[in-house]
């Protein structure tokens, strides 16, 4: 009988904890879509400032005629202008991702609304009160070790669900980011041409499409490292040894990559420093998924453990 509560037991809070983990990542979502919003509207205000320089640049001033006599007024026309790219390309970004996240939160309501779920909390109270009554008429020793490897049971088995979830993440993240690499690595490819080679209007029109292209793909890569993010809070939470990892340290992605891409239309060195930010990224990812990987390891041997201790106070 009490072997039974006790399985019933970690059923019920293996789907307790999976609700627990939906409710964390609806507020979650919720932080990030307010932060993404707030993101925009700095981004807004950014680029119309940038406009404004470029602007600025076409009116007529004593200063910008000195400026063109002296061969300045291009190199700085090309400097507003990159720093204008790169600001609207960090606003599409930030829409692209408002967009998926409220998404992700609508996806992540319809599941809290299971019909399951909705009496979890009684389902919970109800059995533990069977188990109190359990244990006033029968008070075996056996009871008490059960109940700490039942508890023990369900944390493992807990912690194995996360860091499998957490590495489905971060190998689509790391499938985007490789995605992202391959495009900048053909724009860097025609930049050379175009830069070193006088590629002309076809060898242009093509980086600019790499370009164009691997905008997307870091879209879908920042996606997926934020969702990646959102996975190694929960296993964090599980207060698993050796994962350590920098709050946000994969969501701020895209921005530093922008900061560079889109200052690359004409320079190919500054094409290769978004491609150096991009692998540094896979590498840091391999890490921590290395690490998730030694996680899971060792908690598939705790849980083979416990399951034999188990199973030899059952059998007696």
């Amino acid at each position: 009988m009490w072997s039974v509560m006790q399985e019933k037991q970690a059923v019920l809070k293996q789907e307790i904890n999976k609700r627990d983990k939906k409710i964390r990542k609806q507020q979650q979502l919720g932080r990030q879509l307010e932060s993404a919003l707030q993101k925009k509207q700095g981004y807004i205000k950014e680029l119309k400032k940038e406009q404004k320089d470029v602007d600025n640049l076409d009116r007529f001033s004593i200063l910008n005629t000195i400026r063109t006599w002296t061969g300045k007024q291009d190199e700085i026309r090309e400097k507003e202008l990159s720093e204008l790219a790169a600001v609207e390309a960090k606003l599409r970004e930030t829409e692209k991702m408002i967009v998926d996240i409220q998404q992700d939160m609508h996806n992540n309501e319809i599941d809290l609304q299971r019909a399951e779920w909705q009496s979890l909390d009684s389902d919970w109270e109800h059995l533990i009160k069977e188990k109190e009554q359990w244990i006033y008429r029968n008070s075996e020793v056996e009871a008490e070790r059960l109940e700490k490897l039942y508890e023990e049971k369900t944390k493992v088995i807990t912690c194995i669900r996360e860091v499998e979830e957490a590495l489905l993440e971060g190998k689509r993240a790391k499938a985007a980011l490789k995605r992202a690499l391959e495009l900048l690595d053909s724009a860097k490819g025609y930049s050379t041409w175009d830069t070193f080679f006088g590629g002309g209007i076809i060898a242009t029109a093509v980086k600019h499409s790499r370009l164009d292209e691997s905008e997307n793909a870091i879209h879908d890569a920042q996606l997926a490292l934020q969702r990646f993010q959102t996975e190694l809070l929960d296993v964090q939470q599980m207060k698993v040894e050796n994962l350590v990892v920098e709050r946000d340290s994969f969501v701020t992605f895209a921005d530093y990559v922008f900061d560079d891409i889109f200052s690359a239309w004409s320079t190919h060195s500054k094409i290769q420093t978004s491609i150096e930010r991009i692998e540094n990224t896979i590498s840091e990812l391999g890490e921590v998924s290395r690490n998730l990987t030694a996680i899971q390891h060792d908690s598939e041997v705790k849980q083979q453990e416990v399951e034999n201790a188990i199973q030899g106070i059952i059998e007696g």
